[in-house]
């Protein structure tokens, strides 16, 4: 199995040629740092030696201005392709987060926290942003620029290259030693982090029923006590990063002290040049600086490895996959008019190793309405999932017209049916662009005529703006009732051939639901149907009823 640091240079793997980049611009701005040092000890040489006029040496004082210009232009450059590298991973991440929570669908996400999953998509995989643009880049940079330098140091005074090369060792060694105590406590601050987001998300979705039950103190207790263990563990992350930080600014100045000590030495006594020796004096801090910065990108790879292990924990999950819907391309597309025909073959189904299905067999013929009833488990609503391809029977098959389900192309498919559950989602924008969701193409007429058949139009002329009134999200601005009544005017505008419906008169008044019954009437009309309820209530246009028990059919009407 992939270690996660290989996992993540696998991620990286499409931004490879943006990552050269940078690192090619990160080695050029080194290499004009060498070249600017040159020129400063050729000037202190030609003004401290050769008692030079400032004539003299004004050509080197521009050619330095020059350089440090261009180190500058670079090193914006090399900043502005490493974040363009890290950008596109983390487009990348999020784009399989979103594909991985479509492919999860609503039953499994049922049993997450939405926290938990929204500090994965957001949060985790902006923790790697520095990963790729700075530590990737400062890695393969600090693997680099340091030989060049000694290149360049080696034959000017292989003393002071030797004295570069064994006390640099010391500053991997140290952050490697440090680097494993970083990482373990990062992975527990991420795993801290995800729990405290899903649980104050858990509370702020409920924070109604909290306050009605008097749990609110206790919960304001728990979030303090959770954030109190979360600010622990963040110092303790802070204390071993500045511990690292010490240890590699300590290395550095030890090195750096040694080399002066050793070149003004061999400079008094005449075994060594001043310009060599000023050389390698300016040039060793500039060395030591890359490992340095290396040193504190470290602990962004430790970060990094820690959000990491969360992303490909969830991305990892196990999921029943679905039909791809990019093969809607090569598959024949269904007519759109055609009443379904539904069979289910010895269907199984479980969830969490809870059996909700148990080799059922039904079959719901063209344009006929099925009600199904049953105690709450027994798998109504899991039927409807089945149906809309949003689970995948454990064993057995599903017909539709006579083909399996399994065989089709889910876009195309879902095209076909209408779904309407207990809770319809509406989303912050217009009404008009709630219900026009899936059809943004409707005509005017057409908006009209799902707009009146859905009794929208009833209570349409109080809003403030009409079709035009901005909702909050979820809808907040409309009554459930009204709330039922837009989402089944989006159904409308599909003209499907199977209908199902979940319950959809739960929860309202008996204005609004005779209302809904209304619009229901009409809408499956001269299609197939099947409504999910707990009680009787066929809405006056079930054909039959079927009673589930135990995952199975227990009866029929």
């Amino acid at each position: 199995m992939t270690s996660t640091p290989g996992w993540l240079r696998k991620q990286g793997a499409p931004a490879r040629s943006r990552l050269a980049l940078t690192v090619a611009l990160g080695e050029a701005a080194g290499i004009l740092l060498i070249v600017q040092t040159g020129l400063l000890a050729e000037v202190g040489n030609r003004v401290i030696f050769g008692h030079s006029p400032l004539a003299g040496v004004l050509p080197l004082f521009v050619a330095a201005l020059a350089v440090i210009a261009a180190r500058a232009a670079l090193g914006g450059a090399t900043k502005r392709a490493g974040y363009a590298c890290a950008s596109g991973v983390k487009q990348g991440l999020r784009a399989a987060c979103v594909e991985q929570i479509r492919r999860i669908g609503p039953l499994a996400l049922a049993g997450m926290r939405a926290g938990e999953i929204a500090h994965v998509t957001v949060d985790a995989v902006e923790a790697l942003e520095s990963y790729y643009a700075r530590y990737l880049p400062q890695r393969a940079i600090a693997s680099l620029l340091p030989f060049t330098i000694l290149a360049v140091v080696f034959p000017l005074d292989w003393i002071s290259g030797l004295v570069l090369v064994l006390t640099a060792v010391f500053l991997p060694l140290s952050m490697i030693v440090i680097g494993d105590e970083a990482h373990e406590r990062n992975r527990r601050l991420w795993g801290k982090l995800a729990l405290m987001s899903g649980r104050f998300l858990d509370v702020l979705q409920g924070l109604a029923t909290v306050r009605m039950f008097g749990a609110a103190a206790r919960e304001a207790r728990e979030i303090a006590r959770t954030s109190d263990e979360y600010r622990k563990l963040t110092l303790s992350v802070l204390r071993v990063a500045f511990l690292s930080s010490f240890m590699l600014e300590l290395i550095s100045a030890v090195s750096i002290a040694i080399v002066a000590v050793i070149s003004g030495v061999r400079l008094l006594h005449g075994t060594m040049g001043f310009r060599p020796a000023y050389f390698i004096l300016l040039i060793a801090p500039e060395y030591f600086l890359t490992l340095r910065v290396l040193g504190t990108f470290y602990h962004a790879r430790m970060e990094a490895v820690s959000a990491a292990e969360q992303i490909r924990a969830f991305l990892e999950t196990a999921v029943a996959e679905q039909t791809s819907d990019a093969i809607a391309q090569v598959r024949p597309t269904m007519a759109a008019a055609a009443p379904a025909a539904i069979a289910f073959r010895d269907v199984h189904f479980s969830y969490n190793a809870a059996p909700l299905l148990s080799g059922l067999n039904l079959a719901v013929a063209p344009c006929e309405h099925l009600a199904l009833a049953g105690g709450s488990g027994a798998g109504k609503s899991t039927l409807l999932m089945l149906l809309l391809g949003l689970a995948t029977p454990r064993q057995g098959a599903i017909l539709v017209d006579g083909r399996p389900l399994a065989e089709m192309d889910m876009a195309t498919w879902r095209g076909r049916v209408a779904w309407l559950p207990q809770n319809p989602t509406l989303f912050a924008g217009t009404v008009r662009e709630n219900v026009t969701l899936g059809q943004t193409d409707a005509t005017e007429k057409e908006l009209e005529r799902a707009l009146a058949m859905a009794h929208v139009d009833e209570f349409l002329p109080r809003l403030p703006a009409g079709l035009r009134t901005v909702l909050d999200e979820g809808g907040r601005g409309l009554s459930v009732g009204q709330a039922q009544r837009v989402a089944l005017a989006r159904l409308f505008l599909r003209a499907p051939s199977l209908v199902l419906l979940d319950e959809p008169t739960a929860h309202l008044d008996v204005e609004s639901a005779d209302m809904v019954r209304e619009g229901i009437r009409e809408l499956v009309r001269g299609r197939t149907a099947i409504l999910v309820s707990h009680t009787a209530d066929t809405l006056g246009v079930m054909d039959r009823l079927v009673v589930l028990e135990d995952g199975q059919v227990g009866g029929a009407v």
